[in-house]
Formats: C-alpha cells, sequence, structure tokens
C-alpha cells in the first residue's frame, strides 16, 4: 500500500513540472543576438560620427591651412622685397651723395664755399692763394664721386692745414760760390683750421648722424635676413609641397571641395573613411598641421620687420628735423618735402591713393590673424 502511495506521488510530481524549457533558452538567446547587433550598430554608428567628425576637421584645416600658408608666403615676398628696395633708405642715401641738392644745396659748394672765403682771408700773395685753391679743388673734385661727404670734409681741411709757402733767396758761401736757400713756412695756423672747423661743423655733425642712422638701419636689416632665412625657406618648401596637388593660382575652396567630394558629403552611404584615408588628403592635411607654428612666426617676421623700419622712419625724422633743419645753409621747402614723403611711406596718403607700409604689412597680418580665429572656431 505504501509503495502505490509513493509511486502515485512521483508521477504527481512529474506532471507537476514546467513545460517548454528549450523554447526559454532559445528565446534568450535571440534577445542576446538582438541587443548584440544594437550595440554592434552603436559602435557602427559612432565609428561613422568619428569619421564623418575627421572629415570634417581635415576639410576645415585644409581649407583654411592652404589660404593661410598661401598669404604666409606671399607676406614673405612682400617683406623681402621691401628690405631689397628699401624705399626708406633710397629716399634718404642721396642725401649722402656730396653732389645730391635734396636738402637745397650741394655739400661741394658749401665746401668750395667755405674753404675759398678763408683762403682769400689768408696772409699770402695772390699766388700762393690760387695755388692752395687749386690743390683744394683738384682733391675735392677727385673725391666727390667715390667718397662720403665726411671723408672730403676731413680730406679737404688736412690738405689746408698742411699748406706749404715757399722762398727762395741767394746765399754767397765764398767768393766764387753761391747758394740757392730755400725757406719753407707753414701759413696756415691752429686758429684758421679751428675756424673752418666751427664753420663746417653743423655740416659734419649732420653727415656723422646720418652715417649712424644708416649703419644701424643695414645691420638691422642684415640681421633679420639671416634670422628668418630657415623660416622663409620652409614656407617656400610647403608651397612647393602643396604645388604638387593644387593649382595655387586657381580657386583653392573648388578644387579643395573636390577633393573632399564635399557634393556628395551629405548622402548616407558616403564613406567617410575612405576620403579620410585617401593619401592626397593625408598629405594636405599633414602640411596644414604646421600652420599654427608658422602663424606665430610669421607674427614675429613682420613685427621685427615693423620695427625696424618704423625705428629707420623716427630716426630719419629727428634727423631731419633736429639737424638739417638747423644747417647754415639749406632749403627749408626741401626738407619738409622730404619729411612729408617719408609719412607718406610709412602711414599713406588716401588722397594720392598711397598705402604706407603700416597698413600694408599690418593687413596681411590681420587677414592671416582672421583666418586662424576662423579655422579653431571650427575645430572639432
Amino acid at each position: 500500500m505504501k509503495r502505490v502511495i509513493v509511486i502515485l506521488l512521483m508521477l504527481s510530481g512529474l506532471h507537476s513540472r514546467p513545460q517548454g524549457t528549450t523554447d526559454i533558452n532559445t528565446n534568450n538567446l535571440v534577445d542576446e543576438v538582438a541587443k548584440l547587433k544594437e550595440v554592434i550598430k552603436g559602435l557602427q554608428e559612432n565609428e561613422i560620427q568619428s569619421e564623418k567628425i575627421k572629415y570634417m576637421r581635415n576639410y576645415q584645416l585644409v581649407l583654411y591651412g592652404i589660404e593661410i600658408i598661401k598669404e604666409i608666403k606671399q607676406g614673405t615676398i612682400e617683406i623681402s622685397s621691401a628690405r631689397s628696395q628699401n624705399i626708406l633708405y633710397k629716399k634718404i642715401i642721396d642725401i649722402n651723395n656730396p653732389s645730391s641738392d635734396a636738402l637745397g644745396f650741394q655739400l661741394m659748394d658749401v665746401i668750395d664755399k667755405t674753404l675759398e672765403d678763408n683762403i682769400n682771408a689768408l696772409p699770402l700773395v695772390d699766388g700762393e692763394k690760387k695755388r692752395l685753391k687749386g690743390q683744394v679743388s683738384g682733391l675735392v673734385e677727385g673725391l666727390k664721386r667715390t667718397f662720403p661727404p665726411l671723408q672730403i670734409i676731413s680730406s679737404a681741411v688736412s690738405m689746408i692745414s698742411s699748406f706749404t709757402t715757399y722762398k727762395t733767396r741767394m746765399e754767397r758761401l765764398d767768393r766764387k760760390t753761391d747758394s740757392i736757400i730755400v725757406e719753407a713756412s707753414y701759413p696756415i695756423t691752429k686758429e684758421i683750421i679751428s675756424k673752418i672747423n666751427l664753420q663746417m661743423a653743423p655740416y659734419i655733425d649732420f653727415y656723422n648722424q646720418l652715417n649712424k642712422v644708416n649703419s644701424t638701419y643695414e645691420n638691422a636689416l642684415y640681421n633679420h635676413v639671416i634670422e628668418y632665412k630657415d623660416f622663409i625657406e620652409e614656407v617656400a618648401s610647403i608651397q612647393t609641397t602643396l604645388e604638387s596637388s593644387l593649382d595655387m593660382n586657381q580657386s583653392i575652396g573648388e578644387q579643395i571641395n573636390n577633393i573632399f567630394d564635399l557634393a556628395n558629403s551629405s548622402r548616407q552611404d558616403f564613406d567617410y573613411k575612405k576620403i579620410n584615408e585617401n593619401d592626397k588628403i593625408r598629405n594636405l592635411a599633414g602640411n596644414c598641421i604646421t600652420v599654427y607654428d608658422l602663424v606665430e612666426r610669421y607674427k614675429k617676421f613682420t613685427s621685427d620687420f615693423i620695427a625696424i623700419q618704423d625705428g629707420f622712419y623716427k630716426d630719419y625724422i629727428s634727423l631731419l628735423e633736429e639737424k638739417a633743419k638747423k644747417l647754415p645753409i639749406k632749403d627749408d621747402d626741401r626738407i619738409v618735402k622730404l619729411i612729408t614723403d617719408l609719412n607718406n611711406i610709412k602711414k599713406g596718403n588716401p588722397a594720392e591713393n598711397v598705402i604706407g607700409f603700416d597698413e600694408t604689412y599690418k593687413s596681411k597680418l590681420k587677414s592671416i590673424t582672421t583666418k586662424v580665429v576662423a579655422l579653431n572656431r571650427t575645430r572639432f
């Protein structure tokens, strides 16, 4: 009797166990696969989004970067040309020519008149005066084409100070022999030389200061050439590399749009990764990534040159205002005209359609900086 009850209980237990265990396991697997697909889809979408961001970043970098490099290249050409032309320097350097009348006088005439007036006042016979004038005139004429004013003045004064007169007399040595005695004298006294130096002092001071300004400017320009030689060569090298992929004389934007296939970039099936891995695009982006460093160096390159020009301009204006206008012989109107010309070179003159070097170089720098700001705003 007990066995029958146990068997019945066992059978009852079997009938009470849940059915469809296999179906439950299958459903769980389907759910997991679906979840995995969602994860994969999300990863794929993230990858696509990442490639799209990279695509847009490269596009903006190349688009703005090439324009910036192009402007930097043009800026280096303009400043290099300005260094060679030396417009300010050429405007002033003519003054250092003894035959120039840029200030309303020729230094040669001033030297001739000053020396002639002093020679005429010397206690010499007319023949000796004429001889001295001839010597001085010949010296000045010979030096004026090759030597600067200060050396001509120095040489002329030196010749006058060493001028020697000769007087001969007969002296009997014995009844049969006479001797010719030549007596040399130096009629140019220290007082006369001091007087000449005093009269020429304003001109000596002016030309001495002019030489200092010119020398300072020449050295500054030379140092600028040396300091930025590598920078200019690097910019030229990058430009050459870019020219192997682009025509720099044509629209940069249109060429970049074609390379990036921008017209099709909004399509659902657009392959951003393929574009990003394009060798030409990678090379362009690689060159353009240097643009930030180039801009910083270009700023200093330009600022240093402007500072040189500005210093030179101020020194010249000061020289004309404080020295040239105080010369005993000069033409004030010509000096004012020269100052005006220098101001026009620096600041420009809209009335005469003249653009000053301040605006030229600073506007180029501003244009480049504006493009860098635009590039920074679009960075991802």
